[in-house]
């Protein structure tokens, strides 16, 4: 394979079943050839046109975990459904009774809670099947989930919204920008930045970033900035607490972060959902206005899309004031 490959040999050549070299060599639990191929570029998102299994779920079908471990090192998606079965690697390793593999799995993030489409979970999966010891592991990590959820007293403070143990835990040293766990529920991977933000709690922003919360972390599975999260949901006093400059030597947010999933910035998602007060905010921090999302509008033109005249006649005059111009009708 190697003299294949040095050859100019494609590392993601498909058979006549629509496989990568690197489905076969993972299904096959082969580690030497997995690795040539990933060393060689191979393509580890690549889905097969049958069934929409990955590289990852072959190597978790195989049960190896030296492969599935490898795999996930080059970025494979842990949590990855297949768009047949709705499965994901840690369902397939369940299924085929591979207990090291789902302990790898559940080691490197898979979560428990994702149901097939016939709305089964990987423990429903293990019982079925009388796979007691893999479902002890399952049951395990779900117990070991909510354990972590507890030692974490700032992101529930933050979500209670009370003031005064945000404080005092501060005081106490509390980690301001611990995460949350990725659990499978709507807080998953948060900050409490991005807690408070996302919630309108603008008290607790404002304690927050004064005690040097970072700004530029992402949170949740979007991988929103604090602003984002605050523009999402119109909330332009948090913004204002964001935006402003506080002197207090924290980082600064990043206005013009763009999501990775739609390009959307701060700016666009306030836009998107109308909030006009909150656009005003982003606008006066300075926010840029001509960035694009990857549906290719800009602010201005995505609250034309959705008919928010007056946001739009703002960003207009916005444009005009940045730029000397005026603009054709659209």
């Amino acid at each position: 394979m190697s003299e294949l490959l040095s050859a100019g040999a494609s590392p993601d050549h498909r058979d006549r079943d629509g496989r990568t070299p690197l489905m076969i060599a993972s299904g096959l639990g082969r580690l030497r050839p997995v690795a040539l191929l990933l060393a060689a570029g191979a393509d580890v998102f690549t889905v097969e046109p049958h069934m929409g299994a990955t590289a990852l779920h072959k190597a978790a079908q195989s049960g190896d975990a030296g492969v599935i471990g490898l795999l996930l090192d080059h970025g494979a998606f842990v949590d990855q459904q297949s768009p047949r079965l709705g499965h994901t690697p840690l369902m397939d390793a369940v299924q085929h009774k591979h207990e090291a593999a789902v302990e790898l799995l559940l080691a490197r993030g898979a979560r428990t809670t994702i149901r097939n489409h016939w709305q089964e979970t990987a423990l429903d999966l293990a019982l079925q099947d009388g796979a007691h010891s893999i479902a002890g592991l399952l049951r395990a990590r779900d117990v070991a989930d909510a354990g972590r959820l507890r030692a974490l007293p700032l992101p529930a403070a933050v979500k209670a919204g009370d003031l005064a143990e945000v404080e005092r835990l501060i005081a106490a040293g509390a980690l301001l920008d611990e995460r949350t766990p990725a659990v499978g529920g709507h807080d998953d991977d948060y900050t409490a930045l991005g807690l408070a933000a996302r919630d309108g709690r603008t008290e607790i922003v404002r304690v927050l970033r004064g005690a040097g919360a970072d700004p530029r972390q992402l949170n949740g599975l979007m991988g929103a900035t604090p602003g984002h999260e605050a523009a999402f949901a119109g909330h332009a006093e948090v913004l204002r607490v964001l935006t402003a400059s506080g002197g207090t030597g924290a980082p600064a947010l990043d206005l013009d972060a763009q999501g990775a999933y739609n390009g959307f910035t701060a700016l666009h998602d306030a836009v998107w959902h109308g909030h006009g007060e909150a656009a005003r905010v982003l606008v006066d921090a300075g926010a840029r206005l001509d960035l694009r999302s990857h549906t290719g509008h800009t602010p201005r033109q995505l609250a034309l899309r959705y008919s928010y005249d007056d946001i739009a006649a703002f960003l207009a005059d916005a444009e005009r004031h940045d730029s000397g111009t005026d603009f054709p009708h659209e």
